[in-house]
């Protein structure tokens, strides 16, 4: 190579270098963006009016199989008590499961 091919090349990796940086520097903008928008969305969320009620715990039999601390359990008595959610005018109901030991748990509190 001589020194005219030599420049051309410096050239154009200054350019593409160049580019690179635009490129880059744009991404890193719209990243910026991006967290600023979900600061935002997170900020209108914590306004939502939420409301939680939590019933009292029931003894329930098992017909089906229910979670209990990441285990499955079926066919025998367990204690559920049903939480209700209402956020922003949507209501939605679901249960817990648990054993005697979660109800004397939470009676001692």
């Amino acid at each position: 190579m001589n020194q005219k091919d030599l420049d051309k090349v410096s050239k154009d990796m200054d350019r593409i270098f160049k580019e690179m940086y635009r490129v880059f520097k744009k991404v890193d903008d719209d990243v910026d963006r991006v967290f600023k928008q979900m600061d935002e969305v997170f900020k209108q969320a914590e306004q939502i009016a939420r409301k939680r009620e939590v019933g009292p715990w029931k003894e329930w039999y098992a017909w089906r199989p229910v979670k209990i601390k990441d285990k499955r359990v079926w066919l025998k008595k367990v204690y559920r008590r049903k939480i209700n959610t209402y956020v922003d005018h949507d209501d939605w109901s679901h249960y817990e499961y648990g054993t005697v030991f979660d109800v004397l748990k939470e009676e001692s509190k």
